[in-house]
């Protein structure tokens, strides 16, 4: 995907109208619409989900497991993995063989994930965090899904992620979805975040960076941006650079990558 500043290039401001519209709008509503306006009409307009495949389905139980299990204070291994179990996902396994296979690779990078937490100093004093404030006419929403604070008393954001492809400093340093955060604990929560992590626990790895508000301004101008294309869209043109990784390209109708999902 490009980056914020070359898609502002590429994509004027739309002109509005007498009385502005507005929107509540995410991160992800922004990821999909700048990858493709007609996956975001397909999500968020159609109501469309992809079907679920292991790797998603992994993902969501061990979002919800570790929400579940801070939640409620943290403690032994075997609640975690209670808690693994309380919200495992059944959807997108082929074969029980195959559900059993991906439900030990879970428990694998959760057991892992413990004996790091064990060495942890910072204290968590958030999880799954809504955070709601207004920006220009809209309104920028999102949720977090970790927030610490380190023995120093400076703020951490932390975005779980479960799949393996990691990125390096500079790309985490100018990740849209962790420069939102950092806006988003400062406008709504009350927190000045002084980090912004990528835990990557299925390979038991953080890439962290610090937070940068001189970002703010590109990242709002942004955020406005997508919002104005979205609400005064006349018609959601599909764009084909993305077809390939989209979940959707065994059925839209534009897929440029749908003979070689159906090999």
């Amino acid at each position: 995907m490009t980056s914020p500043r070359e898609w502002l290039a590429s994509h004027p401001a739309p002109q509005r109208q007498a009385r502005p519209k507005s929107m509540e709008i995410s991160y992800s509503q922004i990821n999909s619409f700048m990858r493709c306006p007609w996956l975001y009409k397909t999500v968020y307009v159609d109501r469309k989900r992809p079907p679920l495949h292991p790797a998603s389905s992994l993902g969501i139980s061990i979002h919800r497991a570790l929400e579940a299990y801070h939640r409620g204070g943290g403690g032994e291994l075997g609640k975690l993995l209670d808690c693994y179990d309380a919200n495992w996902s059944h959807a997108g396994f082929a074969t029980a063989q195959e559900q059993m296979a991906w439900h030990q690779k879970g428990q694998r990078i959760l057991e892992r994930y413990f004996g790091q937490e064990i060495e942890r100093r910072s204290e968590i004093v958030a999880v799954e965090k809504d955070f709601l404030f207004p920006l220009d006419c809209h309104v920028v929403r999102g949720t977090i899904d970790r927030i610490d604070r380190l023995p120093e008393g400076e703020i951490e954001v932390i975005d779980y992620k479960s799949h393996l492809d990691m990125v390096g400093e500079e790309e985490a340093a100018q990740n849209l979805q962790l420069g939102m955060y950092g806006m988003g604990v400062r406008e709504s929560l009350g927190y000045e975040a002084a980090f912004l992590t990528l835990y990557y626990v299925a390979a038991g790895k953080k890439v962290t960076v610090k937070y940068d508000p001189a970002r703010d301004e590109e990242i709002g101008e942004l955020i406005v941006r997508v919002a104005d294309h979205i609400v005064y869209a006349k018609g959601f043109k599909p764009e084909t650079g993305c077809c390939p990784q989209c979940d959707f390209r065994k059925t839209c109708a534009h897929s440029a990558a749908k003979d070689d999902a159906l090999k």
